[in-house]
Order: C-alpha cells, then structure tokens, then sequence
C-alpha cells in the first residue's frame, strides 16, 4: 500500500484545521501498515529459519547427494546457503524487511509532519501569517501615492 511519491509532506498552512483532521488518519494508516509490513517480515524470518532445519536434515542424511564428503558444521551451513530454495525465500525475506524499513521511516516522517503543525499552529497564533497593515491614517496614504504613480506610468 505504500506509495512511491507519499503525498503527506506538503502542508497547506492556510488550512491547518484540516491538515489536524488529516494527521490522525494518516498515522493510523502508515502504523497499521506498518504493523502488517512486520508481521510479514516475522513470517518470513520463520520460513527462512524452517527452510534452513529442512535443508540441514536433509544435507546430514545424504551428504553426497550436496557434494559433501565430510559433512561438517561449516560445510553444512555452506551447502545451505548456496541452496536455491534458501535463496529463494532469503530474498522474500529482505523484500519483506525493506518494506518494513520504508514504512517505518514513514511513520516517522508522520511524527515530524506532526511537530511541523503543530509549530504552524503557533506560529498562526501569534500572527506570523498575517498581512502587513499601515498604521491608521497611513493606508490612505500609501493607496494615494500608489494611485499619482500609476497615473504618471499612463502618461509616459
């Protein structure tokens, strides 16, 4: 379910009542993910460990059948390992764990999006988004200056 280009790194600070609205939602969703995402690696972890006791027994009851004539520990381990049905489910295995791994580092990102907002969210509370205002009586001012510059543009 995890997205290539996740979309929750943007924040539209001029609506930070729905960015909080959001941010639950969004962290259930990558936790959740992430839960299943090590599930699956656990899973597979298992199956990599049963595959290796599979293999094992069967490389110690016909050693030459693996070109083994001395099966000795080391020798085992190395029949194991370069067996393709080890390799196979070896590489579920890191597929699985990299998934974890990326969605782990989305729940994370999640957390920082969190601190994010809630800085906006005082920075909003002490007016850091708002417009500049001329003091009383200037804003006239400012509007009949602007209104002259204009007007000497037109002539030119």
């Amino acid at each position: 379910m995890l997205d290539k280009d996740i979309d929750f790194f943007e924040i539209d600070k001029t609506n930070l009542d729905t960015e909080w609205m959001d941010q639950p939602k969004l962290f259930y969703q990558y936790a959740k993910e992430l839960a299943d995402a090590n599930m699956d690696v656990e899973v597979c972890k298992a199956n990599v460990e049963l595959t290796r006791a599979k293999l094992s027994k069967r490389i110690r009851t016909k050693p030459d059948k693996y070109g083994l004539a001395k099966p000795t520990e080391t020798a085992i381990a190395n029949a194991i390992l370069t067996h393709s049905k080890y390799q196979e489910v070896l590489a579920v295995f890191i597929t699985a764990k990299h998934h974890a791994d990326v969605t782990l580092a989305a729940v994370r990102a999640l957390d920082h999006r969190k601190s994010a907002l809630e800085r906006l969210v005082s920075l909003h509370g002490q007016n850091y988004f708002a417009t500049p205002k001329a003091p009383d009586g200037a804003g006239k001012e400012m509007a009949d200056d602007m209104m002259k510059k204009k007007a000497r543009r037109r002539k030119k």
